[in-house]
């Protein structure tokens, strides 16, 4: 099971809140901020900002288009559209008063796909603006749902990134004890123990174990919350839980946001 593997989290029960980082939140670089760097022509940080977004998203915006189109090739030229309108600063006018940053790039990606649609078809492409008003089509709905289904997984699997990342930053088996975890929900602590001595080629008590796993999904609720947290324009815990709410993520996070909430 790879990363990439997002049904692995919705396994994953009884996250708590660490005792660090409780003002995680209010140190996050929102995107809105990284796509104003990113569109402010001779910024020192234009370039790094651009990078960044186009590596974050980039995964997820090409699974929405293999999605929309179910066609490698029109998603993969459709994403270099989008790509080149992005660097070139076609969205230099995208403003958090005007909603989210899911809500614009699901706008905008659905706009692109109307646009392929369009050439297909040898109709006249009319000028379009990235906040306009959709077309109502039978297939609108359709690609509301599954931009955030794309969305929801996109959360997911950045925080099984991250989780990955920091194990082998540090050398603890964060990721790999997870995901041991979740792959044998039915194994008990002297088993799981006993697979993951196996992995690690070392010792590894069922106490210890458990003090692991523990740890395990308090950073894993931490980088789901990071993650959601940055997608979005305001960085307050009311605002993180309406986006885990309507991601349908909440439940993976719900006793963090509420400890949270509560030293606040």
């Amino acid at each position: 099971m790879g990363l990439e593997s997002v049904e692995v989290a919705a396994m994953i029960d009884s996250i708590a809140l660490p005792n660090h980082d409780q003002d995680r939140l209010s140190r996050i670089e929102t995107v809105w901020t990284m796509i104003y760097h990113a569109h402010t022509d001779g910024a020192p940080a234009q370039g790094q900002a651009q990078h960044e977004l186009l590596a974050r998203y980039g995964s997820a915006i090409l699974r929405y288009l293999r999605g929309a189109f179910r066609d490698e090739m029109a998603a993969e030229e459709t994403y270099q559209e989008f790509a080149i309108r992005f660097l070139r600063g076609d969205y230099r006018s995208a403003h958090p008063d005007k909603g989210r940053f899911r809500g614009f790039l699901k706008v905008v990606l659905s706009r692109l796909v109307a646009d392929h649609y369009r050439k297909q078809s040898r109709r006249r492409e009319a000028p379009l603006d990235t906040f306009c008003s959709l077309s109502d089509d039978s297939d609108e709905a359709r690609r509301d749902a599954e931009f955030l289904e794309t969305w929801r997984d996109e959360m997911l699997t950045q925080a099984w990134r991250r989780l990955a990342e920091e194990e082998r930053r540090s050398g603890k088996p964060w990721m790999t004890l997870l995901k041991l975890r979740v792959e044998n929900p039915e194994h008990r602590s002297v088993e799981l123990a006993a697979q993951l001595a196996q992995i690690l080629d070392e010792d590894v008590t069922p106490t210890r174990l458990r003090v692991l796993l523990h740890r395990s999904r308090e950073r894993f609720a931490n980088y789901l919350i990071d993650a959601v947290a940055e997608s979005i324009r305001d960085e307050t815990i009311a605002d993180v839980e309406q986006e885990l709410a309507e991601l349908q993520l909440l439940q993976y996070c719900q006793s963090v946001l509420e400890q949270r909430k509560a030293s606040a």
